[in-house]
């Protein structure tokens, strides 16, 4: 069977594996908030495969309901865009954050399914957090935005549990911050699976392209690789229930891909 790793700050995922149209052996990590995991990292069980031919068409997209919450409506916005370049376009940069204690939280939501990366889901924003001070402090394109993703933290890169184990070392961290790289590829499915194997939490803002095989994506660009996420689909960003929606629902695709900016 297989499992994921809940890590400090970041959403606790369970891995199913699905396959709908248009996908083909689509997987998908089913996440949940769970604040009294902060501190270790728990296993959790795995769902069983689900053959697309014997799949009914009344079955629902995604986990079991009992599995999932109510999402939100999805949201209709301009096309998302790499910022243009400029002497002030930054692509990474070094933010020093600062913790009022070694394991206070640092304000936002982590995704950490490709294993290489932190990806920023979402920044808290409601209480006075040390992301929060950090932000106050330095100019706008120095500033740790929802979409960037982390590449090292105190020195320590190339695995996202090293990292979040790093940030529960010390309450001065240097974090390494790359912005996306944003590019927008026009896809027709003309009755073809997509052809990716997917990786998603339900609390996450995102599909994560663990493969890309013969299909859909494949003969329309080279481009898409594993390890691309899809942020945007025809305009529309929310949920990954509501970007795989808005996949299935149209024969012709607009998706905007996001990768770590190097």
């Amino acid at each position: 069977a297989q499992a994921a790793v809940f890590y400090p700050e970041v959403t606790q995922f369970t891995t199913l594996v699905v396959a709908t149209p248009p996908f083909s052996s689509t997987m998908f990590c089913c996440c949940q908030n769970d604040a009294s995991s902060k501190d270790e990292a728990v296993m959790v069980k795995a769902f069983p495969v689900t053959d697309e031919h014997k799949r009914s068409k009344e079955a629902p997209l995604g986990p079991p309901a009992d599995e999932v919450k109510p999402v939100e409506a999805p949201v209709k916005t301009e096309e998302r865009k790499a910022a243009p370049d400029s002497a002030e376009a930054v692509k990474t940069f070094v933010a020093n954050v600062t913790k009022p204690t070694q394991d206070a939280a640092l304000g936002w939501h982590l995704d950490v399914l490709d294993q290489r990366h932190l990806f920023i889901c979402r920044l808290i924003t409601t209480s006075n957090t040390p992301l929060e001070k950090y932000n106050s402090t330095v100019s706008s394109n120095l500033q740790i935005r929802e979409g960037d993703y982390v590449t090292a933290v105190d020195g320590v890169s190339g695995s996202a549990e090293k990292m979040s184990e790093a940030m529960k070392k010390s309450d001065n961290l240097s974090i390494t911050v790359a912005r996306p790289h944003l590019f927008t590829k026009t896809i027709s499915k003309n009755n073809m699976a997509l052809g990716l194997d997917l990786k998603y939490g339900p609390g996450g803002s995102s599909l994560l392209l663990e493969g890309v095989r013969e299909g859909a994506i494949k003969n329309s660009t080279s481009e898409v690789k594993a390890g691309d996420r899809i942020v945007s689909v025809n305009g529309i960003t929310g949920t990954p229930y509501i970007l795989m929606q808005a996949i299935q629902d149209a024969a012709n695709l607009e998706i905007c891909f996001s990768r770590p900016s190097s």
